[in-house]
């Protein structure tokens, strides 16, 4: 997978199709670190795809952790290993300070919280800008 398109819309899909097609990939800090604060609500086919920076990337526990802190409703939250497999989901609530995944992962995805059940511990995700997979 290319990691380059740092704030660029992506699309998101599943083997049972389109999971969401307006999500930005973030792979700088800058980007990381704004995510999805400051919106008010989330609509049903957006959200960020959070690239782990080069130190924590391949971690788990604290060194993927994602926090709520200042969000204004929930959301699903994944995280996934290098090849696109959902290793922990997680519906994410307002203000907690920290979910992570157990399990090593290279990437967060947060959309959408009735997308949660599309979201399993196994599921196979890919996501593709322009017509061209990263």
């Amino acid at each position: 997978m290319n990691h380059s398109g740092d704030r660029q819309k992506i699309i998101v899909y599943a083997d049972d199709g389109v999971l969401a097609r307006d999500v930005i990939f973030c792979s700088s800090s800058d980007s990381r670190r704004g995510g999805l604060l400051g919106r008010k609500a989330l609509g049903r086919e957006e959200g960020v795809l959070l690239k782990m920076p080069g130190g924590r990337s391949g971690k788990a526990g604290f060194m993927t952790s994602i926090h709520m802190l200042g969000m204004r409703f929930p959301i699903a939250a994944a995280w996934l290993d290098e090849e696109g497999v959902v290793v922990h989901s997680v519906l994410a609530k307002p203000w907690r300070p920290y979910y992570a995944s157990s399990r090593r992962a290279w990437y967060v995805l947060e959309v959408h919280p009735n997308l949660l059940e599309r979201i399993p511990v196994g599921k196979v995700l890919g996501w593709e800008r322009a017509g061209q997979a990263i």
